[in-house]
This record gives C-alpha cells, sequence and structure tokens, in this order.
C-alpha cells in the first residue's frame, strides 16, 4: 500500500504531459477551420469594439453650475432720491433652482402701509357699491374689498384694505432704472466629477 501511495507521488510529481499536433493537409478541413476563425474573428471586431464599443469604460457625471454677478448700480427714485444698488439688491432668488433673475427696472410706492384706501382705475371702476363685494378679491385687484364705492379725481373705485396708497404700474420708468445691468459681470464655474474614475474637474 505505502509503496503504491509513493508511485503516485513520484509519478504527480516527475511526470510531464504535452499535447500533441497533428497536421493536417486537407483543403476541406481548412477552409472550415479558417471559416471558424475568421467568424471568432469578426464577431470580436464587429459586434464587441464597433457595436458595444467593449473597449470603453463609462460612467454617469455629476454636474454642478454656480453663478456670480458683481457689479454696482445707482438709480434716482421719486421719493426715495439717489440710490446705490449692489448684487444683493438687483439679483434675485439669492439661491434658486436652475435660473436667476436681473433686475434692470422697478416701480416704487414710497410710504406704503396697510391700511384703507381706493384701489387703482387699472384694477377696474365701479358705478354703485353693488359693484364692490366685501370680503371679496379681484383677479387683478390690489387689496379686500370693504364694500363701498368711492369717488376720487372723478373715478370711482372699489375701496380696499390693503398696501395704501395702492401701486400703479401702468407708469414704467424709461429708460429703465438699473441700465448699467448690462455691465455687470457674470461668473459662470461648472464643476463635473466622474466617481468611478475618480476624476474631478
Amino acid at each position: 500500500m505505502c509503496h503504491r501511495l509513493l508511485d503516485g507521488i513520484l509519478d504527480f510529481f516527475f511526470e510531464y504531459e504535452t499535447p500533441r499536433m497533428v497536421t493536417v493537409r486537407n483543403k476541406h478541413i481548412g477552409i472550415i477551420f479558417r471559416f471558424i476563425q475568421l467568424a471568432v474573428l469578426m464577431y470580436i471586431i464587429g459586434w464587441v469594439f464597433l457595436h458595444e464599443k467593449g473597449y470603453q469604460s463609462t460612467d454617469s457625471i455629476i454636474s454642478s453650475v454656480s453663478v456670480k454677478m458683481k457689479g454696482v448700480a445707482t438709480g434716482n427714485v421719486s421719493g426715495l432720491g439717489q440710490r446705490v444698488w449692489d448684487v444683493a439688491d438687483y439679483t434675485f432668488p439669492s439661491q434658486g433652482s436652475d435660473s436667476f433673475v436681473i433686475m434692470t427696472n422697478y416701480i416704487v410706492t414710497a410710504g406704503q402701509r396697510e391700511m384703507v384706501c381706493k384701489q387703482h382705475s387699472s384694477s377696474g371702476t365701479c358705478k354703485s357699491d353693488r359693484d364692490c363685494f366685501a370680503g371679496q378679491h379681484q383677479r387683478n385687484g390690489q387689496g379686500i374689498m370693504t364694500g363701498k364705492c368711492i369717488d376720487e379725481n372723478g373715478q370711482n373705485t372699489c375701496e380696499i384694505f390693503g398696501w395704501c396708497p395702492a401701486e400703479n404700474d401702468t407708469i414704467i420708468p424709461e429708460p429703465p432704472l438699473l441700465l448699467a445691468a448690462e455691465n455687470f459681470t457674470m461668473f459662470i464655474k461648472n464643476s463635473i466629477t466622474f466617481t468611478r474614475f475618480r476624476v474631478s474637474r
């Protein structure tokens, strides 16, 4: 038993096996063999490399864009006098999603406070108190109606409770008060990261 075990161990360590190659000179077998090789090669080149781009490795991108404005403008506002506008004043929202707005013009209604007053005629006129529904708000109104139709300067409009005096947005400053906005500087920074390749730009 020990002798057989020893022979098996010696055979395992000291025997060498090699495949025997035979050259077959037959045109039909040679054509079939080369056709199989060509088919495998065309599959690798055509499907794996060209169609599927197996030699490439792709990754999804993580991107973030930040925008920063620089510039100072000044404007002379009726009722407020000369005023300086910086980034915090003319850019809003300060932090927004996918967009931002640069203000170039504005309408100021000085001395506004919550009280009772007539709404502007651009919001509609009335003939009597029946045209003004107390406690309701018109689609283009400027406050909550009190139910009274008042006459002021020959125009009948509904009395409202809201921010008074009511804003008159029919008179737009021309030229725009913040015309200097066209000379502001905008800094755009685009940051991208490929997490799979650990690459950031």
